[in-house]
Parts: structure tokens; C-alpha cells; sequence
């Protein structure tokens, strides 16, 4: 029988990113449930119902003498040298769901007990710098335990296919850079520099006397400059525009007044 492989750093880290996000998904959609009646059982009793869905998927998993993994390393085809856990492995893995329990409800808003949450990061963080050096016990359950993480099968290599690592780059730089770019072209300014330029000519005078020359929209409560410029605008987008130039003339709007039509 063929010595156990031991799991490589990147997929034993990648296992406990997997197991995070399956827990915060879990979490959402159990929540929801509750968003539309009982909602104040979510805030009242949030950390309770988080220690239970943890409890709950580790029976059907680690606990479970069929797979003895978690869901991560499912995933990645990877699982405990233990198999199945002792009653001791199991025992100390329950205490770490009630650990982070504890502290995640009691702790971390306690400041009398920050020097413990200190020396605690301080040894998760020690343990992590030990586990990249050595490749072992990527969190201090399976240091304390002694239980290691290994793979299925002997891992064989893979072949990158870098055109979809580019289209991925791509997309992500297209989408922050629409996302910087929008909230300027969507100001006020934006859109009267790019009708006096873009367009080429000066846009001529708006006929509609029932058209705002802002939004675009019919007139409430109609006001216009006191000065060259006489375009009608609502009263909110001519107040929003004193001390600014006319999107339609560019002349400045330092005063308003209300534009009464029947008197014409």
C-alpha cells in the first residue's frame, strides 16, 4: 500500500477559503428565511444560529465516516490522514466551533480582553508563518490535533490556459474603469462640456417654454436667470445651478427668478 501524498499549501489554503465561503453562503441563505417575518431572530440570536448550520454540516462531512472531509477539500480532492477522526480529533473540533463562538460574540467587542484577542492572532499568525515553512497544520485545530491534510490521489500536473486569465483582466480593468469614468460623465458639468465641445455648434435655444433645459422634463414651478441667459428650469435644477453656467447657452446663472407663462 502507497504512503499517503501530503496535500500541497496552496490547495490546503485554498480548502479553508472554500469551507469559508460555503459557511457565509450557507449563513445568507438561511437568513433569508427569515427576512420577511421573525427578522429580529437573526439579530437576536445571529451567532447561535451560525454555531448550529457549522454543527450541522460537519455531521454530514468531517464527522461522517463516508467522506472525513470538509466541504473545501471535497473540493480539492483532499482529506484528513485520520479517516475516520478519533473521538478526541472530533471532540477537539467541535471546541473550535464553540471557540470561535465565543469569541466572535463575546470578545471581540470587549476591550478589557484585548490583549487576549492579541496573543490570539499573534499565535494563529505564528502558526501560519510555521505551516508555510514547514507545509503542515494550516490552522490550530489540525496542530492541535495532530491531524494532517493529504491528498486523494496523487496530484498530477495541470496545464494553465491563460486566455481566460486574460479575458478575466480585461473585463476587470473595462469595469473600473467605467466605474471611475460614469460618475463624471453623468455630472453637470460632464454634460455641458460635452454639448459646447462634442457637439460642434452651440445648441440653439429650447422652443418648448414647458421644458426643462436641465432635466428635461416638464417645468415644475418654472424659474429662469436674471441676466443674458433666459431658459426656463424647474425650480430645484435652477437653484441647483446658480453660481454655474446654463447647460444650454453656458452663460452663469448667478440669480433666479419665477417665470410666470401667462403673462406672455
Amino acid at each position: 500500500m502507497s504512503e499517503p501524498i501530503a496535500a500541497l499549501r496552496t490547495p490546503q489554503i485554498d480548502a479553508n477559503y472554500l469551507d469559508e465561503d460555503f459557511n457565509a453562503y450557507n449563513w445568507d441563505m438561511f437568513s433569508s428565511l427569515f427576512r420577511i417575518y421573525y427578522s429580529h431572530l437573526i439579530h437576536s440570536f445571529k451567532h447561535e444560529f451560525q454555531l448550529f448550520l457549522r454543527v450541522l454540516t460537519s455531521c454530514n462531512t468531517i464527522f461522517s465516516s463516508r467522506f472525513s472531509a470538509t466541504i473545501g477539500q471535497q473540493l480539492l480532492e483532499l482529506k484528513y490522514s485520520s479517516s475516520p477522526l478519533t473521538r478526541y480529533q472530533k471532540c477537539l473540533y467541535l471546541l473550535s466551533f464553540f471557540f470561535s463562538y465565543i469569541y466572535e460574540k463575546f470578545l471581540v467587542d470587549y476591550r478589557r480582553l484585548l490583549p487576549f484577542q492579541f496573543i490570539y492572532k499573534a499565535i494563529s499568525f505564528a502558526n501560519f508563518l510555521v505551516f508555510l515553512h514547514g507545509g503542515k497544520y494550516v490552522n490550530l485545530f489540525e496542530r492541535i490535533s495532530g491531524v494532517k491534510t493529504i491528498h486523494n490521489h496523487r496530484p498530477s500536473l495541470r496545464i494553465l490556459d491563460y486566455s481566460y486569465m486574460k479575458r478575466e483582466l480585461i473585463w476587470h480593468t473595462l469595469n473600473e474603469t467605467l466605474g471611475t469614468l460614469i460618475p463624471f460623465l453623468t455630472s453637470l458639468k460632464a454634460r455641458t462640456l460635452m454639448r459646447k465641445y462634442l457637439s460642434g455648434t452651440v445648441m440653439k435655444r429650447l422652443e418648448q417654454t414647458n421644458i426643462c433645459s436641465v432635466c428635461e422634463q416638464s417645468i415644475v414651478m418654472p424659474h429662469e436667470s436674471i441676466g443674458d441667459c433666459k431658459h426656463y428650469f424647474c425650480y430645484v435644477c435652477a437653484y441647483s445651478l446658480i453660481q454655474q453656467s446654463c447647460p444650454i447657452c453656458f452663460k452663469t446663472l448667478n440669480n433666479i427668478k419665477r417665470k410666470d407663462f401667462s403673462s406672455e
